[in-house]
Order: C-alpha cells, then sequence, then structure tokens
C-alpha cells in the first residue's frame, strides 16, 4: 500500500465527530482534531459499559501518554 493510499485511509477513520470502538478494550473514543478523546460520557453514550470505562481508566492512570483533563 502507499503512502498516498495509507494516508487516505487514516483521514477517513479520523474524522472529526467519528465515534470509535477500540477492539481490544472496547472502550468508545471521539475523534477530533485527528486525536482520540474519550470519557466516561462519550463511552456510555456510544453504548458502552460504564465499569469498563471505569476499569479500564483505572488502569491507565500510571501511564505517561494518559492525559486526563
Amino acid at each position: 500500500m502507499s503512502k498516498d493510499e495509507n494516508k487516505k485511509i487514516m483521514n477517513e477513520i479520523l474524522t472529526d465527530g467519528r465515534i470509535i470502538k477500540e477492539g481490544f478494550t472496547g472502550i468508545y473514543f471521539l475523534v477530533k482534531g485527528e486525536k482520540l478523546l474519550t470519557s466516561i460520557e462519550i463511552h456510555t453514550n456510544a453504548g458502552g459499559d460504564p465499569e469498563v470505562f471505569k476499569a479500564w481508566e483505572a488502569s491507565q492512570k500510571d501511564k505517561k501518554y494518559f492525559y486526563n483533563e
């Protein structure tokens, strides 16, 4: 696959306002400015289980890339 094809696919995936469900954890994310954002509201409004979100959030607290506003 070429760089242009890869970029086109990523642009389609990272469309603002799109909801993405991460396959391994089952957490729902909202795409905003080519970044994936989540909160308990985003997750549950998309149909996610609040207990799954709370467990995932607790598992992320000590990771350097995790930013909680």
